[in-house]
């Protein structure tokens, strides 16, 4: 592995070598405009406007367009992100540049984001940009809330904006109130907040489910001030807040007749962005520092003979990323570093005592004295050289994964990455792309934290390739289009020692992973209508590290589709039209079981009006799963496993309308 290593990054600085001996013998460089390709286009419409007219409410809704991404849950504390074959435990996650790490419970899920807080969001998948940050295995999250001058009109100084929402199949109510400010010439204000209820689950064939009541809370402040034209400061607080007595499993069938304890899931992000862009080539800095909170609540219960008291489990990340862009001739050259700083806690309002049974009387604690903890930091460069028809991204990062608390052990890597993009005609543009994969030893599962853990004498870094390669092709003179193009991308990667944080306490390493698929966009924009179709296909294996025994990820043999149609009918109606479909498979889940799972499809409709009689008000309608399919998406719980007991399928029909009013 080694050997290979140096063998790569020789190859690296060869090629940089042989780039800048071919410029500096080019006095004049064709100027190539390269467009985006066809995934990035379809990444584009997580933007505001889009959400809201499809009325998104939760990280399925904001996420469910886009190739190569599957959510799945029914409640949503319950979804879970899957990217390229895995969970987004191996992506990184930012909002406003705070980094959402680790896993809480392995029965929920960890993206907790707000969709009526979002700007844009934006994905990018595999591993092969060096300004993705540490750990990237197979792809990136980025989330931007909004900011005040999303609201602010030319002229406006102050406004606000008021927000009513229903959905049927969640009995989901939800209210929202945004106030937007511009102070002065230099500083701008945004407050906004949301409530969103959920009552019982509306889920075809059965019994409406009552078990996953909740209650989210989700608030956002943010100031910006620009003293001058190269200056920018942001400074932001977002809280979510999502919790109910409910089935704290969020991602199992639960029962209509438990009555549940009160759980919750919190997270508080404080963030400052700093921007500096004078009228200089060499300089362009973008500096985050932040501090993200991600707990779960639970409140105390009796369990058999033990009386629990109200418990905390914390996952919370510091840090920071600074980074400066520079332009040399045809260098577009980034360089950088990012710290972060990771605790995991459990705490609990007293002990837990025996009320009943041998040992009634005696008590137990139930807070625990140790922490888990993780220190990263990583230094990384990305030169991004023009060489006429060809586009060559020469990258590394060099990552320090230090543990700490009940943990020790120390990690380092060089990683190298390469992109290269060649504009063969005005039209066919060919793309590959390899990284080097390292991700530290990830915290167990937070709610797994305990006074008695041991851990592998063995840790191991997980470590890997990624390789893919692509060909866009624009198809706008072809199809008299404003806009059209295809895509086409094949990936493989491998991840040795893969080390999933469920219940895995001890920080030991499983299998080794290898994961493989290809990914076909298509998008077509023509005066009034926008049309995008995907397809998706996930396959792999896993080995056994102990026994050599090979089975199959959860993702595996599963071919995806996805349909995309939008139509303005005029200044103030537009039209919306999705589909989801996943054809019948049959996987190796185990070394003596094959699970087959049942194929579906989803069809949706959405449409947005402006009314004329009230100026700045609209009224958005929708209906989710039109002809009200009983499904079970192919990552779910006991789906993955071929247990139809534990299977809690997707909701059915789903009645939506939103009113908003602008003031």
């Amino acid at each position: 592995m080694k050997q290979n290593n140096k063998l790569l990054i020789s190859l690296s600085i060869a090629t940089a070598f042989a780039i800048n001996a071919m410029s500096s013998e080019s006095e004049i460089l064709e100027s190539i405009q390269v467009s985006d390709t066809a995934f990035q286009t379809q990444v584009k419409s997580i933007s505001s406007d889009v959400l809201e007219d499809n009325q998104a409410s939760d990280i399925k809704d904001i996420l469910k367009s886009i190739p190569s991404v599957v959510v799945n849950g029914n409640a949503r504390y319950s979804q879970k992100v899957y990217v390229r074959g895995l969970e987004d435990k191996f992506s990184n996650i930012t909002i406003d540049g705070a980094k959402i790490g680790g896993q809480l419970f392995h029965h929920s899920g960890d993206q907790t984001i707000d969709a009526e807080m979002l700007k844009i969001g934006s994905i990018e998948l595999g591993a092969n940009s060096a300004l993705s940050g540490a750990g990237v295995v197979n792809g990136s999250f980025v989330y931007e809330t909004k900011d005040p001058s999303d609201f602010l009109k030319e002229g406006e100084v102050f406004g606000g904006k008021i927000t009513t929402s229903y959905q049927s199949a969640y009995e989901r109510k939800m209210a929202s109130v945004a106030v937007f400010s511009k102070v002065n010439d230099k500083l701008e204000f945004l407050g906004l907040g949301n409530i969103s209820e959920d009552g019982d689950l509306h889920i075809p064939n059965k019994e409406k489910n009552s078990s996953k009541h909740s209650k989210l809370q989700s608030a956002l402040g943010k100031l910006v001030f620009k003293p001058n034209n190269y200056n920018t400061i942001k400074f932001s607080y977002n809280k979510y807040q999502d919790g109910g007595n409910r089935n704290i499993s969020g991602e199992k069938v639960g029962s209509n007749d438990e009555v549940y304890s009160y759980n919750e899931i919190i997270r508080d992000t404080y963030t400052l962005n700093y921007e500096f862009n004078p009228d200089n080539d060499l300089v362009k800095i973008d500096s985050k520092i932040y501090s993200n909170s991600q707990k779960l609540n639970r409140d105390g219960f009796i369990d058999d003979d033990l009386k629990l008291p109200n418990r905390t489990y914390e996952n919370k990340v510091n840090g920071f990323d600074i980074r400066n862009t520079s332009v040399i001739s045809n260098h577009i050259l980034t360089y950088g570093v990012d710290y972060s700083k990771e605790e995991q806690s459990k705490t609990a309002d007293g002990l837990s005592y025996y009320i009943s049974g041998a040992n009634i009387g005696q008590t137990k604690k139930e807070s625990v004295d140790g922490k888990g903890e993780v220190l990263a930091y990583g230094l990384y460069f990305d030169d991004e050289i023009e060489l006429g028809k060809l586009i060559v991204n020469l990258g590394a990062r060099y990552d320090v994964h230090e543990m700490g608390g009940i943990y020790s052990g120390e990690f380092k890597e060089l990683s190298p990455k390469f992109k290269a993009s060649y504009q063969a005609t005005n039209d066919l543009n060919l793309r590959v792309g390899y990284g080097k994969i390292f991700k530290g030893p990830s915290l167990g599962e937070t709610l797994m934290l305990n006074d008695t853990i041991v851990q592998d004498t063995n840790t191991k870094a997980q470590t890997g390739h990624n390789y893919e390669a692509g060909v866009d092709y624009n198809l706008s003179t072809i199809l008299n289009a404003d806009s059209s193009n295809i895509g086409f991308t094949a990936y493989t990667y491998n991840l040795d020692n893969y080390m999933h944080p469920t219940k895995n306490t001890t920080l030991s390493s499983d299998t080794d992973v290898r994961i493989w698929g290809l990914e076909t966009v298509f998008n077509y924009y023509k005066d009034k209508l926008g049309l995008n179709l995907s397809h998706t296909y996930t396959d792999g294996n896993e080995k056994n590290i102990l026994t050599g025994v090979k089975t199959e990820p959860k993702t595996a043999k599963v071919h995806t589709f996805k349909v995309g149609l939008n139509y303005s009918v005029n200044s103030l109606l537009k039209l919306n039209y999705s589909s989801e479909y996943v054809p019948t498979n049959t996987y190796t889940y185990s070394e003596t079981k094959d699970v087959k799972r049942k194929g579906y499809s989803v069809h949706n409709i959405a449409a947005t009006y402006k009314l004329q009689s009230i100026k700045n008000a609209k009224i958005n309608f929708g209906i989710d799963n039109i002809l009200n399919k009983q499904y079970n998406n192919h990552t779910a719980f006991g789906t993955y496993s071929g247990s139809s007991i534990n299977e809690s399928p997707e909701v059915g029909r789903n009645f939506k309308v939103k009113l908003s009013y602008r003031f």
